[in-house]
């Protein structure tokens, strides 16, 4: 009866970990989406680029740390392209949060 308590026990503190990290993913990708509206509203007039560069200015702890999380055990092509799509996830919700158009970003 013991050891299959044991093990039982030893089996659930294998999967807390698992657990946790993505409690701690899903909070800073939480964490970093509140900041990117915050930082949004806030933002000076201007055109889109301006306020992209004022956000990730403000935002810049919560989006290294979320950057960190979808790059981890990445290295190459692998980790840009990561990195890429978080950027162009930034700047979409910015646009969406601000209302100006992303295409603004391409000229």
């Amino acid at each position: 009866m013991t050891r299959a308590l044991i093990a039982a026990l030893a089996l659930a503190g294998l999967s807390a970990p698992a657990r946790t990290q993505e409690f701690d993913t899903a909070a800073a990708e939480s964490r970093l989406r509140g900041c990117l509206l915050a930082g949004s509203n806030s933002a000076l007039a201007g055109d889109l680029q301006t306020k992209v560069i004022e956000v990730r200015a403000f935002c810049g702890s919560q989006i290294a740390r979320v950057r960190a999380q979808r790059t981890a055990g990445l290295s190459g092509a692998a980790k840009a392209d990561a990195v890429r799509k978080l950027d162009a996830e930034i700047a979409l919700a910015i646009a969406n949060f601000t209302g100006k158009d992303i295409h603004a970003l391409d000229q």
